[in-house]
């Protein structure tokens, strides 16, 4: 069994948290500043850390193995990560190494994938480039939206979990290397060809991929 920290503001933090309890490991503290994660973690008797500034002083007290960042989209300072004894994990909602960075899943919708993913990895280097501990893949639907995608990420986030819960389970999880030469990162200021305005000269599919990648 291992004990974890577990960081994030949005229900994924909540179901892994449980899927965390179910197998009986040990979560030390929630860190969060979402309403919703916080009540839940309050109901489970779990200890509230909330998010912000000073934040490894606030853990400073805490003994635990992992640090688990599910759905978490602030940096965390490398004096907390510091803290866990055997490494940090972070869920992204794309497939690593294409697609880096934010808002990940309409980058793909407007790059017209048929295919889609997410990624557990480890926290290590630079942001989203540490090695793969699960990746589950799903068929991108021909009207899939940015809300839609977002719900089958969630989903796979779910799925790849169980995954992961074995892997830090054991002395030695397996890691796969990404190979950034295949990398692609999409800053928090990237926007869309024409900022999104949309371009009636296009054919009409790629207008309405346009459409929905941004609904």
């Amino acid at each position: 069994m291992f004990t974890s920290l577990l960081i994030g503001h949005e229900p994924l933090t909540i179901q892994c948290g449980e899927m965390l309890l179910a197998a009986q490991h040990g979560i030390a503290a929630v860190v969060s500043d979402d309403p919703d994660v916080q009540a839940w973690a309050r109901a489970a008797d779990l200890e509230l850390i909330g998010a912000g500034p000073d934040l490894a002083r606030r853990t400073a007290h805490l003994s635990f193995d992992w640090l688990i960042s599910a759905a978490n989209l602030r940096l965390i300072p490398q004096t907390v990560l510091d803290q866990a004894t055997r490494g940090a994990v972070n869920f992204h909602d794309g497939p690593l190494p294409a697609y880096a960075g934010l808002n990940a899943p309409v980058w793909g919708l407007l790059n017209g994938v048929s295919e889609y993913g997410v990624t557990w990895h480890l926290i290590e280097r630079g942001i989203d480039e540490g090695d793969i501990l699960a990746q589950k893949m799903f068929a991108v639907d021909a009207d899939e939206t940015a809300h839609s995608i977002n719900t089958k990420c969630f989903a796979a986030g779910i799925e790849g979990f169980e995954a992961v819960i074995k892997a830090l389970g054991t002395e030695t999880p397996a890691r796969i290397p990404q190979d950034l030469t295949d990398r692609t990162y999409f800053g928090r200021d990237a926007r869309p060809a024409k900022l999104g305005f949309l371009d009636f000269t296009q054919a009409s599919a790629d207008i309405l991929r346009v459409v929905r990648a941004l609904d």
